[in-house]
């Protein structure tokens, strides 16, 4: 190989510049620019978090120190955030350290297992089983990629989807590779009870974004959480929070199970796969891949060191586990939903605890803590949830997650009154869409549709809603901050919703065949008509939202 690919020094890694221009930059240009790129980009938008994570384990090994106090964690942070720029100097000599670890080929690949082989006669798989959004072949008139264009790689495609896999790969049957002691009648099966995807495909994945890839970078270098017990939990200097290029021993082919990580590194840089990417001869494209099962992890309890997800008590869990306390389960991401339709587990601190992400509890660090509390340069901070779907027992991908809210840092304050306005707003706002169908199959009861269609079509008309509201909710959170009295921006913000639902309701109402004087048996409300139904909908708007006000 006279010419191997570096993940160091070639260009991979898609972003954007915040003058506008599009690039892709080695692992060294991303932290070099880190204050003139706007942001991470890919193939599909989940590579973003996946090759996130991996600059943030970086971070946390180039500017390793062996236990430092939390006042020294917060002036390094301070330091580096007022220059605006990561110390050169110290992540190149952590670079030129590990250098020989992030080739893609040779004897330590990065991300890989050297030599990895299947059982049997197959020599490989297709670079296509990589690729997320690449339909079977069966399926293939539905693909949005043409015939035969994914039958090889180039080097930066096949690493960024490298990393993509180790973190959102599907479950399902693997074919064996050689070495592997878990063989069951030829096949490889996820380890009973442990989670069968890449670790981001089992957690609802959210990051905080700043204005540039350097504050996205340091507002998720999460130095310390004082939630949890400073020692056992250490998060920035905790010696045994190795990355698998730093490793001195090849991985193995086996898979090996393990009930929690070392550390945010070993989250972050998680091996759930093992794999090789198979060079065409002059090592120039991929031209195929041996994937199987690696590190398998368990989703309970770890939220001491993965700090980028909500987490949920699970008596469910705790009974088919036989633990004695019920565990940490990660809250993941409903598909149907927007993100502002589920702020509750990610910004309010429950009765039962605080487990909003950790990346939450830093941001309010930062606030309140980190940044002297008359100097507050960071007013507005996006949070981007991104993740993946899996059908089938997850042995196939169903779809993507990527969504993002522009919220006030206040937001991020676990006492701020706001909060619970927001989220009140939201609860209100979905009984009020509910509502708003009721009074949709209302009036097909009234003109007496039996068609079968009334389901379809309350369906449509709230995700018609959900669609006129989004808007509305992104705007309203975005200017929700400390010069807002909570209870008479949230009562405003109401009137606006209900105002927009009335006008659905109306305009669905002149589109209605239903005549003004006809009734027809609707069951509950025994005869039901226009009127009725037009008078249940107002009472059930004013009931959840309140009279509008003058």
């Amino acid at each position: 190989m006279d010419r191997n690919f570096s993940l160091l020094d070639d260009g991979w890694i898609p972003v954007s510049y915040v003058d506008g221009h599009p690039d892709e930059v080695s692992l060294r240009r991303l932290f070099e620019d880190a204050w003139k790129i706007k942001e991470i980009r890919g193939d599909i938008p989940q590579q973003a978090i996946a090759i996130l994570r991996l600059a943030l384990g970086i971070l946390y090994r180039a500017y390793y120190v062996e236990n430092p106090s939390e006042e020294q964690m917060r002036d390094m942070w301070n330091d580096i955030f007022r220059i605006e720029h990561f110390d050169l100097d110290i992540l190149e000599d952590y670079f030129d350290e590990w250098d020989d670890r992030f080739f893609l080929f040779g004897d330590r690949p990065f991300f890989q297992v050297p030599g990895l082989e299947y059982v049997g006669q197959k020599p490989y798989d297709p670079v296509s089983e990589m690729i997320a959004d690449m339909p079977k072949p069966e399926k293939y008139l539905f693909a949005m990629r043409g015939l035969g264009t994914t039958d090889t790689l180039s080097l930066p495609e096949a690493a960024r989807w490298l990393v993509y896999l180790q973190s959102f790969d599907t479950a399902g049957i693997k074919t064996p590779v050689k070495g592997n002691t878990h063989i069951n009648k030829g096949k490889i099966y996820p380890l009973k009870g442990f989670l069968g995807t890449g670790w981001l495909g089992g957690i609802g994945g959210v990051y905080a974004e700043g204005a540039n890839l350097f504050e996205t970078l340091m507002l998720n270098w999460v130095l310390y959480d004082d939630r949890y017990d400073s020692e056992y939990y250490r998060l920035f200097g905790n010696a045994n929070d190795i990355p698998v290029w730093e490793k001195n021993e090849v991985p193995s082919a086996d898979m090996d199970d393990q009930n929690s990580f070392a550390g945010p590194v070993q989250a972050m840089t998680w091996q759930s796969r093992r794999i090789r990417l198979v060079p065409n001869e002059d090592c120039t494209r991929v031209i195929g891949v041996v994937n199987c099962y690696g590190d398998a992890v368990t989703q309970y309890n770890t939220d001491g060191f993965e700090k980028m997800t909500a987490w949920r008590k699970s008596i469910p869990q705790q009974k088919k586990l036989g633990l004695p306390v019920p565990p940490h389960m990660p809250v993941t991401h409903d598909a149907s939903k927007a993100l502002w339709r589920g702020l509750e587990p990610i910004l309010c601190v429950g009765d039962d605890g605080d487990f909003r992400p950790g990346i939450i509890r830093w941001l309010e660090e930062i606030r309140t803590e980190v940044l002297d509390s008359e100097e507050h340069v960071l007013n507005m901070v996006a949070i981007h949830a991104q993740g993946m779907t899996y059908g089938t027992q997850s042995s196939v991908f169903e779809t993507g997650i990527d969504d993002k809210l522009s919220l006030n840092m206040v937001m991020f304050r676990h006492d701020y009154a706001g909060i619970a306005a927001v989220v009140d707003v939201v609860k209100s706002t979905d009984k009020a869409v509910t509502a708003l169908t009721m009074f949709v199959r209302n009036l097909r009861s009234a003109a007496g549709d039996h068609s079968g269609k009334t389901q379809e079509i309350a369906d449509q008309i709230r995700e018609s809603a959900y669609a006129d509201l989004d808007l509305l909710f992104r705007d309203r959170l975005a200017n929700f901050d400390e010069s807002q009295d909570p209870v008479t921006y949230s009562n405003a913000w109401l009137d606006e919703v209900h105002r927009l639902l009335l006008t659905m309701g109306r305009d669905y109402l002149s589109q209605s065949p239903v005549p003004v004087f006809e009734e027809h048996e609707s069951g509950r409300f025994g005869v039901m008509s226009a009127a009725l139904a037009q008078l249940l909908f107002r009472g059930s708007l004013n009931k959840e939202l309140g009279r509008i006000s003058d």
